[in-house]
């Protein structure tokens, strides 16, 4: 029988379906024994800071260029002599990032910088002397610093690589390095932790009106 009476109710069952946004990607991590050559580069350091104690105010900085970040847990830091430690223990180093190595890690006396690992036993000589990046099979980057025959005699700044030169060839080359020029901390010159300042001498872009 007709009864007159058109049912509207929608009997379609509505889409419960739930889309998973999160990302579950997992980003690798390369340790030491990953790295090949040229994989960390030493960027900055200070060996006779000034308003410090070199004791407490000694501090290099390494960079990692690659698309991946580093876990420097067993890295050996040593010179071309006795000096040397091992990294114990979780140190990343971000890609495209820094770590700051230093020898005393407490702000308030190592003359105001931040430090990712704070090392037991290792100077920088205020002359001559070495930082050498190893992971027990080679060497991954070096520096042989010297005191004004090709790289700069600085003190109160740190030992700067320019920018442009950054990459474990031409951080070799001490024409490739100039002083530090930004004050942190307590007042000593250089970007710990952060992108250098270029080692190219500024322009003058003043006008003398002379001509």
């Amino acid at each position: 029988t007709d009864t007159g009476i058109i049912d509207t109710s929608d009997t379609a069952v509505t889409d419960t379906a739930v889309v998973d946004t999160s990302d579950t990607a997992v980003v690798a991590t390369r340790s030491i024994a990953d790295l090949a050559v040229g994989d960390l580069v030493i960027t900055e350091l200070i060996k006779n800071p000034d308003a410090i104690l070199d004791g407490v105010g000694e501090w290099f900085e390494i960079y990692n260029p690659g698309a991946t970040d580093v876990n420097l847990d067993g890295l050996i830091v040593r010179d071309a002599g006795s000096d040397s430690f091992t990294v114990s223990g979780t140190v990343i180093v971000p890609a495209g990032g820094y770590a700051v190595f230093g020898t005393n890690a407490d702000i308030l006396v190592n003359g105001g910088v931040t430090v990712d690992y704070d090392y037991p036993v290792f100077s920088l000589g205020n002359a001559d002397d070495e930082v050498i990046l190893d992971n027990g099979v080679i060497i991954i980057d070096e520096v042989y610093y010297d005191s004004g025959a090709t790289f700069p005699a600085v003190t109160g700044a740190s030992l700067s690589l320019d920018p442009a030169s950054t990459d474990a060839v031409s951080n070799d080359d001490g024409l490739n390095w100039c002083a530090g020029q930004t004050p942190y901390g307590d007042g000593d010159l250089g970007t710990p932790g952060a992108a250098n300042d270029s080692c190219a001498p500024p322009v003058d872009t003043s006008d003398t009106g002379v001509y």
